[in-house]
């Protein structure tokens, strides 16, 4: 039997929830998760970079849990191979590397198995194994969506448009937040009046991206019921916010469940806003705190030339 060429692609990380999205929203950016994959006599993995900090055991990398079922689903065994992996981003900041993971993993055993899947199947299967839709769907898709769902319905991934002059600065501390702890600080009921207060502010916010209306993104952005106790579990997380607005953001909040802080800013403005943001950074946490750039991704997952 011919042994399966080697494969290289790329999947965007994502910034999620965007304030009030909680669990729904997500938008693809330019900072991926990039994968080889080439034959081999047994199977390994090696993390390159910031993917070095990675705790994750060969059997728990959602690559290879996206690989496994992507194997499953296409009846066909998975071929040995040595992947070697690298990011833009560190993991456990809320950037969406485990969503990217998945989505990796599924097209890239599903390539090895004989491109078998229906894309739309492999992205179902993603968000199943993610448990929720917002960062598996902007690492499939790309771009921004929207996603609703429920228990034997099929998903509905609604595309947000953006405006061409929407910039996103990531602060990244130079600690993670895990998933786990980030939820178990939610609180498990909330009063009529703060939900009724969220329900409201979710069109405000698309609105305010897609025209990048200042008022529309810093009302739409806030959150009542997931940011101000997850922010508790992160030193500086809640002054750095309040500095990013007053340094020119148009709007500041949690990316996904954290550690990083998602901060909007038009073109123009971006880069003055970096440099100051930088320079509060290195105040906190001097040099293992870093302050990214970035741009909406409209192309999700792809294949590279070998």
């Amino acid at each position: 039997m011919t042994s399966p060429r080697a494969q290289r692609l790329r999947v965007p990380a994502s910034t999620s929830n965007v304030g009030p999205g909680f669990d729904a929203f997500s938008i693809a950016l330019d900072l991926f998760l990039e994968v080889a994959w080439q034959p081999a006599e047994k199977t390994t993995l090696v993390r390159k970079g910031l993917l070095e900090e990675s705790p994750l055991r060969l059997s728990q990398d959602p690559i290879m849990r996206g690989m496994r079922r992507a194997a499953i689903l296409s009846n066909k065994a998975l071929p040995a191979g040595e992947l070697t992996v690298k990011a833009d981003v560190p993991p456990g900041r809320g950037l969406g590397l485990s969503g990217a993971g998945l989505v990796a993993g599924l097209l890239l055993g599903d390539r090895l198995c004989g491109s078998q899947l229906e894309a739309q199947e492999l992205l179902d299967e993603a968000i199943d194994l993610e448990g929720n839709p917002e960062n598996a769907v902007g690492s499939m898709l790309g771009g921004a969506h929207w996603s609703l769902g429920a228990k034997g319905e099929a998903w509905i991934h609604h595309p947000v448009p953006l405006h061409r002059n929407l910039r996103f600065l990531l602060i990244i501390p130079p600690y993670p937040m895990t998933t786990k702890r980030s939820r178990e600080a939610l609180p498990t009921s909330v009063s009529f009046q703060r939900a009724m207060r969220q329900a409201h502010r979710p069109p405000i916010l698309l609105e305010g991206l897609r025209s990048l209306n200042p008022e529309f993104i810093k009302r739409g952005i806030d959150d009542d019921l997931h940011v101000a106790s997850r922010l508790k579990l992160m030193t500086g997380a809640k002054a750095m916010l309040d500095f990013a607005y007053e340094a020119g953001a148009l709007g500041a909040t949690l990316s996904g469940a954290g550690s990083a802080l998602l901060v909007l800013s038009r073109t123009g403005e971006v880069k003055n806003l970096e440099a100051r943001l930088a320079t509060r950074v290195r105040r906190l946490w001097g040099d293992i705190g870093t302050v990214v750039l970035a741009r909406a991704n409209t192309h999700g997952a792809k294949f590279l030339r070998s």
